[in-house]
């Protein structure tokens, strides 16, 4: 089938210089939330490029606030599957053409990634289209339930929940441990809670942002403990599987 879906785009007010990010694409159901940024994870964004295992490239066009980006889908070319976008009804052209026999017959799934936007998707729930559908492609929503996978189901209850605490000295390997643990169990889909996780994901191109922080070490530290504390305030009320991944200092009394 060929199919596709429409996102509109909706910035909110900016805090910080260049604080729009919109990927839009395809990922396999065991990637990471990190659209573009590892393999069989494809991404197109809003300025212009398009990116799969960290590998950014131009592509199409840039865009912006009220933008409609449709993603589409073709797997009727053989033995490739081709991926391209529309930006507004225009076509873009083809970003990715990716063999049937490495996706093994997985299935990929929509994938959007952003910071601080809000968008709208059209998965075939509208009415009426942003812009016309390619012929031959259809919504996702239109197509018949047999022909559709379900993603991995999370946990059905927080006593279902997993929870493993990290322990032990800085530089001990538990976020090697961690990252692999979670790698060889993609079912239990973990969430790795942790600066260094945060941080892996506090990226600019594709590029790690320590690089664009020099002499501003502390600045990055203080932010990323930040979203820490609120990432752990949301998982309290979440039912996922976690993993936390954070050096605890220990407090020492005064004189001892």
């Amino acid at each position: 089938p060929q199919v596709n879906e429409e996102i509109s785009v909706k910035h909110l007010p900016p805090t910080e210089p260049d604080p729009h990010v919109v990927r839009v694409g395809w990922s396999l159901d065991s990637c990471s939330t990190q659209l573009g940024e590892e393999p069989f994870s494809y991404g197109y964004g809003g300025t212009g490029k398009k990116s799969t295992n960290c590998k950014f490239e131009n592509y199409g066009e840039t865009f912006a606030e009220n933008d409609v980006i449709a993603c589409l889908v073709d797997f009727e070319c053989g033995e490739e599957v081709e991926m391209s976008f529309m930006k507004n009804g225009k076509w873009l052209g083809v970003a990715y053409r990716v063999r049937k026999e490495l996706l093994g017959g997985r299935a990929l799934f929509p994938h959007v990634l952003v910071k601080n936007c809000a968008i709208e998707f059209n998965f075939g729930q509208r009415e009426d289209t942003y812009f016309s559908v390619p012929p031959g492609f259809t919504f996702i929503q239109h197509l018949p339930v047999a022909e559709r996978v379900r993603g991995t189901l999370g946990p059905k209850s927080k006593a279902e929940c997993e929870i493993l605490m990290m322990v032990g000295l800085p530089a001990a390997g538990k976020t090697t441990w961690a990252v692999k643990h979670a790698a060889a169990n993609p079912s239990k889909k973990y969430n790795i809670l942790g600066t260094n996780a945060i941080m892996d994901k506090m990226r600019v191109m594709g590029l790690r942002r320590q690089r664009n922080y020099a002499g501003r070490w502390d600045v990055l530290i203080q932010q990323a403990t930040q979203c820490l504390n609120r990432l752990i305030q949301i998982a309290a009320r979440k039912k996922r599987n976690y993993i936390l991944d954070q050096v605890l200092c220990p407090l020492v009394a005064p004189g001892g």
